[in-house]
């Protein structure tokens, strides 16, 4: 970089010596300053090979010290990002730019790194929790749906059951009826034929009887005895 502004100096030293003025030219290279330790050793061969490739030419042409100049800061600014990545450095010009936006490095990003692993973790397992319980609820919810269908299925049958029970034991009623008063009414009818018979063998035991008592008088009145098979 010191050597670039020098040779803006130079140049402008020269320039005045012959009498013209001619403001000072700077390399179009980032705001920012590299870090010492960054510093390519490609960085100073180039510098020196450009300053003295420009002092062979003796500083014969502006336009082309201004394009060469302007490579030169870019080629620098490029060749000390590519070395801090390879070193493991990242270049942020964000960060730069803005200290506030820029990423913490060394151990505070590690621990940056572990407090996000650490919040995403507990966001997962929040999220796992709250999956779960509502899980458990809905599985809860519907087993009770499904129970009270159950008893409601239970109550209905047994309760139709019941009542078909009951229409069995009130048809049983009715017939168990019927069939006491036609027992009642054949037995009613029994003891009246019975009652029939009797009277009638009552009766022709009376007539017999009253024919033999007339023809055991009759047999005493002529005197003759009883013949064997007289009836």
């Amino acid at each position: 970089m010191s050597d670039y502004q020098g040779f803006g100096s130079t140049n402008s030293e020269d320039q005045n010596s012959n009498g013209d003025e001619i403001r000072d030219i700077h390399a179009l290279t980032p705001t920012y300053v590299l870090s010492p330790r960054t510093r390519h050793p490609f960085e100073s061969s180039l510098s020196m090979a450009t300053s003295d490739g420009t002092s062979r030419d003796d500083y014969s042409n502006m336009s082309v010290t201004n394009s060469t100049l302007v490579v030169a800061g870019s080629a620098i600014g490029s060749i000390g990002v590519e070395y801090q990545r390879a070193i493991g450095e990242d270049y942020d010009v964000d960060g730069i730019l803005h200290p506030s936006l820029s990423p913490v490095r060394g151990r505070n990003g590690r621990e940056v790194v572990v407090l996000t692993r650490n919040v995403k973790k507990e966001e997962v397992e929040s999220k796992i929790i709250a999956w779960k319980n509502a899980k458990i609820s809905e599985i809860t919810h519907r087993f009770k749906c499904e129970d009270a269908i159950i008893k409601g299925w239970e109550s209905e049958k047994v309760q139709k059951a019941t009542l078909k029970m009951k229409q069995i034991e009130r048809k049983l009623d009715e017939k168990k009826a019927r069939a006491i008063e036609k027992m009642e009414n054949e037995i009613a009818k029994a003891h009246q034929k019975a009652e029939e018979r009797r009277a009638s063998t009552e009766s022709i035991r009376g007539t017999k009887m009253a024919r033999v008592l007339e023809v055991a008088n009759l047999m005493k009145a002529v005197g003759r005895s009883p013949v064997k098979n007289f009836f």
